[in-house]
């Protein structure tokens, strides 16, 4: 039997830390005492095929010991891409909505898909 959380979109709430670059990178991470920005998401519960698939795509088998290991950055792309539906910056407004029907992944910092996936993981898993 699969979770409660499947199909159905929950919001979920992180701090972050913020910072432009001077090259007009973004970056985000942990919030600091002086860099203490609330994000606010919403998301599908994980299901039995979610997890499984970004689990097999993310497991990369050592062809010398043979032992698996999970590729993270593969793993949140997953995530991010089956189970992220929209993010809010509501106390910055340098920052916009993020829809993600309408955003193209490879373009949002990784950064970002760090901290909302690790999130999304420790709520639901």
């Amino acid at each position: 039997m699969d979770s409660i959380f499947v199909n159905s979109v929950y919001p979920f709430e992180v701090n972050y830390s913020f910072e432009k670059k001077v090259n007009g990178l973004i970056v985000f991470g942990d919030a600091k005492k002086d860099n203490d920005y609330k994000m606010k998401f919403l998301a599908y519960g994980p299901s039995f095929d979610m997890v499984a698939k970004g689990l097999e795509e993310a497991t990369y088998i050592n062809h010398i010991t043979g032992e698996p290991f999970i590729r993270t950055s593969v793993l949140y792309r997953e995530i991010f891409k089956t189970a992220i539906v929209q993010i809010e910056f509501p106390e910055n407004q340098e920052l916009e909505t993020i829809v993600m029907k309408k955003a193209d992944l490879n373009n949002l910092p990784y950064t970002l898909v760090q901290v909302v996936c690790k999130k999304w993981l420790k709520e639901v898993l």
